[in-house]
């Protein structure tokens, strides 16, 4: 074991172990762009069994995927003896490498608590909160603005993992999927999806605005359009579907995690902030048309190739707040209605093209 403080450098990197744990615990977004790690150790190194902590939220996208084997599901709320619980879980597994893909206190004593001879995170310039003090062996940070997906990456080379771009992989459950398929048959086409939400207040657009955005998809355009979102958007959801119209088709808090990934696949256009579901569409390859505010989408915005962001930024922007500390939460009341009509519709014509 390296002594703690030590950083390995990607030369000296040694091949993962036959066992290996991954830490991340969420949220919804994290985890999908995270699993490019699971992808990229797989094919480098096939006969390894991967582990992987994740909270009951995001577990979904992990149970079942293809290159995970073992999934410890770490349920919020249960306080000293569901933690006591999840180690002893986890240690039984004696995974021979821990890596600590969250970069936060808990997930870095989850990898150091798991029993691994090796805790690979990030050196302290990268994490928060100290948490590369939990472990032995670091990967050496890079220079410049990168996306949060190519961190993942960066993990896998330097544990030996030949990879020049990421493998995008989400479960597909047989159910869901089947789903998917009928409410598509019953729309008549591919929809638009609108996602009406995102966790932090901060990144959230007008309900009206989207509500507005999706009646005219739907009126002027003709293709249909359904508003997404989880249950806590339900008040969001009154407010967009009172000006919206009635061919606008309401999924709000009414689709599984996997549900909204099937359905995702089928859409011809995704809609949304700064939010999970947002990842999602990205992972499966639908096209984004993304309105960023506070958030920075170099390292948060929709990865790949054909995806468009809508932004007005002001001059604090981007500042990754929570909440608005100004009088006027410009960088996203100064996204208008029309700014991203125009750039749906232009992507929606190269779709159809």
């Amino acid at each position: 074991m390296e002594p703690v403080g030590s950083t390995s450098s990607p030369s000296s990197a040694a091949r993962p172990p036959a066992r290996v744990l991954a830490v991340r615990l969420g949220a919804i977004g994290d985890v999908v762009n995270a699993l490019v790690f699971a992808t990229a150790l797989k094919d480098a190194f096939p006969g390894v069994q991967l582990g992987w902590v994740v909270h009951s939220l995001a577990a979904p996208l992990v149970v079942g995927h293809p290159c995970v084997e073992r999934v410890h599901v770490w349920q919020r709320g249960g306080g000293w003896r569901e933690a006591a619980r999840l180690v002893g879980e986890i240690r039984a597994e004696r995974y021979g490498l821990a890596v600590d893909l969250q970069r936060i206190q808990k997930s870095a004593m989850v990898a150091r608590l798991s029993g691994a001879p090796r805790v690979l995170g990030h050196v302290r310039a990268r994490t928060k909160e100290a948490s590369w003090v939990w472990t032995n062996e670091r990967v050496p940070a890079r220079g410049g603005p990168f996306h949060m997906l190519d961190q993942y990456l960066d993990i896998a080379r330097h544990l030996g993992c030949d990879v020049r771009a990421p493998r995008r992989e989400l479960p597909r459950d047989a159910a869901a999927e089947a789903w998917a398929s009928a409410l598509v048959a019953e729309l008549g086409g591919a929809p638009v999806l609108i996602n009406v939400g995102a966790s932090k207040p901060a990144n959230r657009w007008e309900p009206e605005r989207f509500g507005a955005l999706a009646g005219a998809l739907a009126g002027e355009d003709g293709v249909p359009v359904c508003l997404t979102g989880s249950p806590d958007d339900r008040p969001a959801a009154t407010r967009a579907l009172a000006v919206s119209g009635p061919r606008v088709r309401d999924l709000i808090g009414q689709t599984s995690l996997l549900q909204l990934v099937a359905l995702t696949r089928r859409s011809r256009l995704f809609l949304g902030c700064d939010t999970g579901p947002m990842h999602v569409a990205a992972a499966v390859g639908t096209p984004v048309v993304a309105l960023f505010g506070p958030a920075d989408p170099v390292r948060t915005g929709p990865y790949g190739a054909g995806h468009v962001v809508v932004r007005v930024p002001p001059p604090c922007s981007p500042c990754q707040r929570h909440t608005c500390n100004q009088p006027r939460h410009a960088c996203m009341q100064d996204i208008t209605v029309e700014l991203a009509l125009a750039a749906a519709r232009e992507r929606l014509a190269l779709v159809s093209a």
